[in-house]
């Protein structure tokens, strides 16, 4: 069954996946390339100098092996040009199944922000590298050189492979494939329906939510507002209660777990929000 699911690398902490324009160009290419084999579609991404984001359209499968060849292609170059045999062997890669509307936008603008949530540059779209310039252009002619009509020498040169391209693939100046002609914008603009509602999220800070859902959110502090918010969703979703007051003393035990778990909430604030005894709760979690 085919869904909508987030693609993630875990950031490499001693080195970096792009070290380089050139690096960053293959790795542009490389997207265009991997794309070929799977039957899935790109909604957006963004290459980062040591991990990747994408959201994809397609089966948990297929998502998964385009992943894997991914990282393989970038391993690869890794090794052909600086003999980094084993750079990427120790990168994990987390796929996410995207479960709502709100989600997906969220996660959408959560990836498209990542330059700007590393101080890298001030909008999204000014990112060379990423798909965060290609929405809500007002249908911007693209220009470029075919890559059919180039010679085999210089197609190989550009793309590091011989595999069989469309005809719309096109190649700018610098030598890297064009995003707009593999990253299905429209889908992207049929889901925000309006380049408002996408630049709203793309401004906003939504690192917090998506974190929170992917519980990854280690390093988050919440307010004891926010935390309530979180933590009656959880009541609704995981016992079926509108109230934490509603729940019995086990069910706020595994609540306590839950919050520890997903939020990394401290037993201070745990116990003021679940209503229960700070000394219970140090124990519990």
């Amino acid at each position: 069954m085919k869904g909508y699911y987030h693609v993630s690398s875990h950031g490499l902490e001693r080195n970096d996946i792009f070290k380089s324009r050139e690096d960053f160009i293959a790795g542009m290419n490389d997207v265009a390339i991997t794309l070929l084999g799977f039957d899935v579609v790109i909604l957006c991404f963004c290459l980062m100098s040591n991990h990747f984001h994408f959201v994809l359209y397609g089966t948990l499968e297929g998502c998964r092996r385009f992943a894997e060849e991914y990282k393989r292609r970038c391993a690869m170059r890794m090794r052909m040009s600086v003999g980094e045999v084993q750079a990427l062997r120790g990168l994990d890669v987390r796929i996410d199944r995207v479960d709502s509307q709100e989600y997906l936008e969220n996660v959408i603008a959560y990836v498209l922000r990542n330059p700007l949530a590393a101080g890298v540059f001030l909008m999204p779209y000014h990112y060379p590298w990423s798909s965060a310039a290609l929405y809500f252009n007002g249908g911007m002619k693209l220009v470029g050189e075919r890559v059919n009509d180039m010679s085999e020498r210089k197609r190989f040169r550009i793309l590091k492979s011989r595999i069989s391209v469309p005809d719309h693939y096109l190649v700018d100046a610098n030598g890297m494939v064009l995003p707009s002609c593999y990253v299905d914008v429209e889908a992207v603009e049929r889901i925000f329906r309006h380049p408002a509602r996408l630049m709203a999220l793309m401004s906003r800070k939504v690192e917090n939510d998506v974190e929170v859902a992917l519980g990854i959110a280690g390093s988050v502090s919440m307010t004891d507002q926010e935390m309530l918010t979180q933590m009656n969703e959880l009541v609704r979703r995981e016992f079926h209660k509108d109230s934490v007051v509603q729940l019995t003393m086990e069910q706020r035990i595994r609540l306590c777990l839950l919050l520890k778990r997903n939020f990394m909430a401290g037993a201070k604030q745990i116990a003021r929000l679940t209503r229960l005894d700070p000394e219970i709760v140090a124990k519990v979690i």
